[in-house]
């Protein structure tokens, strides 16, 4: 049977005997991350270098070299014209290196950071308050769907006997949402 691999970059080095062309092949690999993006972008939106470079305003030959560039060569300008380009908006994060659990509960409060801004909104206009509290129930009912989704891509014990995630809500008395709001900040600062 023959070996997979996850990536090209794995599979350099599970079979190099040379490691530093093996360290060098993945430092090359990850300095084109961002050309691989913007190629991936046009692709996904359905637009040729062609299209693109009209959109842009300059060459076919300029949008091939940004997308088969390194990352050292790309400009902020550059990025900027793609998303332009693509009715797209550019955004910079700037964070510290997080694992996969760290980087949910980083987005989970830039989440809850949004959500406040619009129940903020809501106090000016009924209409607002209207459309407000309709996108919390779609974002609540979304939300919980992606959880349940992640979570039935958890690998199966054999020793389980109900699910490992259960959602309930309970009945809307006052004590009840007191106790989840206190339940919620809890999480939050965890």
């Amino acid at each position: 049977m023959a070996k997979t691999y996850k990536s090209v970059s794995e599979m350099v080095k599970s079979l190099s005997d040379d490691k530093a062309f093996a360290e060098d092949f993945e430092r090359e690999a990850a300095n084109r991350i961002l050309a691989n993006a913007l190629f991936n972008l046009r692709c996904s939106n359905v637009v040729t270098q062609k299209e693109m470079a009209e959109r842009i305003g300059c060459t076919q030959s300029r949008i091939s070299k940004l997308e088969s560039t390194g990352a050292d060569s790309i400009k902020v300008s550059d990025l900027v014209d793609y998303a332009k380009a693509l009715d797209l908006c550019v955004t910079v994060t700037f964070h510290p290196e997080m694992n996969a659990v760290e980087a949910v509960k980083f987005h989970a409060f830039e989440i809850k950071k949004h959500l406040e801004h619009l129940a903020t909104l809501a106090h000016k206009d009924d209409g607002i308050f209207e459309g407000v509290s309709r996108f919390f129930s779609e974002a609540v009912h979304n939300l919980v769907n992606i959880v349940q989704m992640s979570a039935k891509k958890l690998p199966k014990k054999a020793t389980e006997k109900r699910p490992i995630l259960e959602v309930s809500s309970p009945a809307e008395t006052t004590e009840s949402r007191e106790r989840a709001q206190g339940k919620e900040e809890t999480c939050l600062a965890r």
